[in-house]
């Protein structure tokens, strides 16, 4: 049979779509704008389910489905619907995991049917996984190739044709590799550009003076990348590389402006690597090879090689600009969660600020707000310890430049007693004093450095 034979024996109704799953059975599904949105709604209209278990990661979309108690969710990545869903009682879990982790875990705890989202098949007979390889693309690779085990396709007209590196599989899979398919015409999670605050964009400035011309960027999502992004465009910089977990909106503005060349990265030259997309719909129409502007500059490719610490290390002057909660005075930070209260996840943060660090010339920049404003009453970011409970995303022997609106700091090559100090100078003013004491009072009873000689005994 040609291509487009096995294709339409491929698809099915969303109604058949349902007899497929068991009463009870173990479902993945991919994240963000590779979620298959159609499919996941339609798990609602499960008539006899006893027990569905769900991993997938941050959510698109509040799915009525999630709201059944007969649905276990496991999230590898809260955002704001996993966060809306936890603190109504729902069922829904959060799994510690790196983001470089999730193909492992899906291959220790290999699920019975794994689903994302497609895009439209070519000539050849092949369908690209679009915007959001990540930890999509080998998961469901090895359930389509598992007798036992269903991949089952969305495929969407709106998912943009995104290329891969040929070695990693080209970011795509055959048409007749597919356990089945269902169309759908689903515009894709956005994300609009962020308008920055006046205390990000001071911490954007300060960002800026860290980078010089030639470096491979990574860049988180947010106001602050964002706003990165535009100065960036606007200054004397440029010949940029790009290797990231994620593009989003930041990325667009440097390629518009012509700042990014990858031509002094060292590994993928002339190449910008990407796990997943999110942003707009702009950034998905210049992503699409079918409009003409990509045209096989912006490559997709498994988040486990992406996120690979030793191929970030690989890359010249790689800078990760990512973003934290709180450092304290031993220079480790949180990033992930409020005390114990999960906000978003482990992600890729500590691949790319181990990966930085080994890289030559590479350096890791960690974002910090001064201050938290909680019921009323401001707190300093910049703390002697951590709360009792509080989760450690980056570990102190890792951490380098901590950027606050007040200036930068590399913790590189400080030692314990040193450390504070340098924190203190871009903690907010009104916190210092106190800072300060703290700062005297541990050195006092752990170092007995010149830091602590003036407390009177």
């Amino acid at each position: 049979m040609n291509p487009t034979e096995i294709y339409l024996q491929k698809k099915i109704g969303l109604d058949e779509f349902l007899t497929k799953l068991r009463p009870e059975d173990y479902l993945s599904t991919s994240i963000a704008a590779g979620q298959p949105r159609t499919l996941l709604a339609k798990l609602s209209e499960l008539k006899n389910l006893k027990s569905l278990r769900l991993f997938t990661g941050l959510l698109a979309f509040p799915y009525p489905c999630l709201t059944d108690p007969r649905i276990a969710a496991i999230s590898g990545y809260f955002g704001p619907i996993e966060r809306m869903l936890n603190e109504g009682g729902f069922n829904i879990s959060y799994q510690p995991l790196p983001f470089n982790g999730f193909e492992k875990w899906l291959e220790s705890f290999p699920p019975r049917v794994v689903m994302t989202t497609l895009s439209p098949m070519d000539a050849e007979g092949c369908l690209t996984f679009g915007v959001d390889a990540e930890a999509a693309y080998i998961p469901f690779l090895k359930a389509a190739r598992d007798p036992e085990r269903l991949a089952i396709a969305e495929v969407n007209a709106r998912m943009p044709v995104v290329r891969g590196l040929p070695e990693l599989g080209d970011n795509k899979i055959r048409v007749d590799e597919l356990s089945a398919l269902v169309e759908s015409d689903q515009s894709l999670l956005e994300v609009p550009e962020a308008e920055a605050t006046e205390v990000e964009k001071k911490i954007a400035e300060n960002v800026v003076k860290l980078l010089r011309s030639g470096d491979t960027l990574q860049f988180g999502i947010g106001a602050i990348p964002d706003q990165v992004a535009r100065y960036l465009a606007q200054s004397e910089l440029g010949d940029f590389g790009v290797h990231s977990e994620l593009v989003s909106n930041g990325f667009l503005t440097l390629m518009e402006s012509g700042k990014i060349s990858n031509l002094r990265k060292g590994l993928h030259e002339g190449k910008t690597l990407f796990a997943f997309a999110l942003g707009s719909q702009r950034l998905y129409d210049f992503l699409d090879e079918r409009n003409g502007n990509n045209q096989g500059r912006v490559l997709a490719a498994p988040v486990s090689y992406v996120n690979d610490p030793a191929v970030i290390a690989r890359h010249r002057n790689m800078v990760s600009v990512n973003s934290g909660f709180m450092v304290d005075f031993s220079g480790q930070v949180c990033s992930e969660a409020i005390g114990e209260r999960q906000y978003s996840g482990v992600g890729g943060q500590l691949n790319f600020v181990s990966g930085a660090f080994f890289s030559p010339g590479g350096r890791s920049v960690l974002c910090i707000k001064s201050t938290v404003t909680h019921e009323g009453k401001r707190y300093s970011n910049v703390v002697h310890a951590f709360p009792p409970g509080s989760i450690v995303s980056t570990p102190r022997h890792y951490a380098q430049y901590i950027v606050t609106e007040y200036g930068s700091v590399n913790l590189f090559g400080l030692t314990d007693e040193e450390r504070p100090a340098a924190l203190i100078q871009i903690a907010h003013p009104d916190f210092r004093e106190e800072l300060m004491a703290k700062a005297k009072h541990r050195d006092k009873l752990f170092y007995q450095s010149r830091l602590s000689r003036e407390i009177p005994k």
